[in-house]
This record gives structure tokens, sequence and C-alpha cells, in this order.
């Protein structure tokens, strides 16, 4: 069973993560199966994780990929050294949560759109343009690798959830 790491000032979610190896691909794979089990059960409440959230101090994300908030049925990903390429020069303002932050939210700014290269599954690259959502979601998630929180882009201040 997953733990995940909270607080703003973890040293695991402050680190930058270290890019998986192909001779590693395999191992993370299975850690990021577990990751993907844990963000499609609807009671843990999250969208995406990221491996430091995990304890795991490596450059692999797990994401769902919804059209817009009220989205039922999409498609979950896992992404091993996700790079950003390109970025729009729009941007969106819009409110976010984080497992490793529970109760707090904020409004963030995001790039609108962003064109980014990982590594699936089977260690082959891949390119995916992503937009709105999807994009912001990539982008918070591609942030914990880097050891950022969404608090530390917060514009405003953030709060407590009542959920």
């Amino acid at each position: 069973m997953l733990k995940i790491e909270k607080g703003n000032t973890n040293e695991i979610l402050r680190k930058v993560s270290e890019e998986i190896k192909i001779n590693e691909i395999k191992k993370y794979v299975n850690i990021g199966k577990e990751m993907l089990k844990y963000i499609k059960n609807p009671d843990n409440g999250g969208i995406g994780l990221a491996a430091p959230q995990v304890g795991y101090n490596k450059r692999l994300i797990v994401v769902g990929l919804p059209e817009d908030r009220d989205d039922e049925n999409f498609s979950f990903l896992m992404m091993i050294n996700p790079v950003i390429m390109e970025h729009t020069d729009e941007v969106e303002v819009d409110t976010e949560g984080c497992l490793s932050l529970p109760g707090r939210k904020g409004e963030v700014e995001r790039y609108s759109g962003i064109k980014l290269e990982y590594l699936d599954e089977k260690g082959q690259k891949r390119i995916l343009v992503l937009n709105h959502l999807k994009a912001r979601i990539v982008q918070h998630e591609i942030d914990h690798l880097n050891g950022i929180l969404f608090t530390d882009k917060t514009l405003k201040v953030f709060y407590k959830s009542s959920l």
C-alpha cells in the first residue's frame, strides 16, 4: 500500500527527482501501476500522482486526463521522465489542490497548452500535446518532480478546503 508524503517542508517533496534509467524502467513501471491504482480509486480523491509523493525520488508521474472537471470517463497515463518541450504563451488561472497538502487549495497560473516528451511503460519515446485541464494536471505533477509544490505558485492565498 502506498503512503502519501505530506507537508510543505517534506524533504523528499522538495528534492529534484532523478531520471529513470532504461535498466530501471521495469521496476518503476511496477511502482507506477500501484500509483495508477491509487488515483483510480475515487475514495482517494486524486487525479495525478508523482513518484516523490509516494517516497521515490524518480521522474515518474501518473495522471488522469479528463476533458473537464465533470468528465467521469477518462483515460489514465503513466509517464517516465516527462519533459515539457514547448508551451503556449497563453496562461489560465484555476484552482488546484494536492494529495500531499490535504485541505489546501489555491489559484495557480499555468500554461494553457503544452507539448511534452516522455517514455511509456515499454520505454518507447512518446510526444503528446495537451490543453487546458489536461495540461494543468501534467504541469502540476511535473512540478513535483522538480521539488515544487502548487503553494509555491499560488496567486491568491490558499485556503482550507471544506471537502
